[in-house]
């Protein structure tokens, strides 16, 4: 996936730009190896593949999500909730930003970061 910079450990889209732990930078090659190796001609812009999604543009759902995370102590709107409030923590807290990354409400991106400007005249 051209977004996951290997060399330099790096998650880059568009204006995110993240460092990778080499944990997750790891995982990332595994699984676009094993990605490729399943459907070596998909033109599918997602990262996660379904045999549904694989010549498709649309995204793996939620459905095909769960049965991943059925040993794990936590739930995916639980991951998604942790993912939000950390880029909230290391881009400054900005819900324009929240809103364009995550694809939620203003409404939403203000309440995450409520967390870091309590006062939303702070802004």
């Amino acid at each position: 996936m051209a977004a996951v910079d290997f060399t330099g450990g790096r998650l880059v889209h568009g204006d995110i730009d993240h460092p990778l732990d080499a944990f997750t930078c790891q995982a990332a090659a595994d699984y676009i190896q094993l990605r490729h190796s399943r459907w070596p001609h998909t033109r599918s812009p997602h990262l996660f593949l379904s045999l549904q999604t694989a010549h498709s543009r649309t995204p793996v759902t939620i459905g095909w999500m769960q049965p991943l995370l059925k040993d794990l102590s936590v739930t995916a709107q639980r991951l998604r909730e942790d993912r939000i409030l950390e880029e909230a923590a290391v881009t400054g807290a900005d819900p324009q930003h929240l809103c364009a990354v995550f694809n939620i409400t203003p409404d939403t991106g203000l309440r995450y970061t409520r967390t870091f400007h309590p006062d939303p005249l702070s802004y």
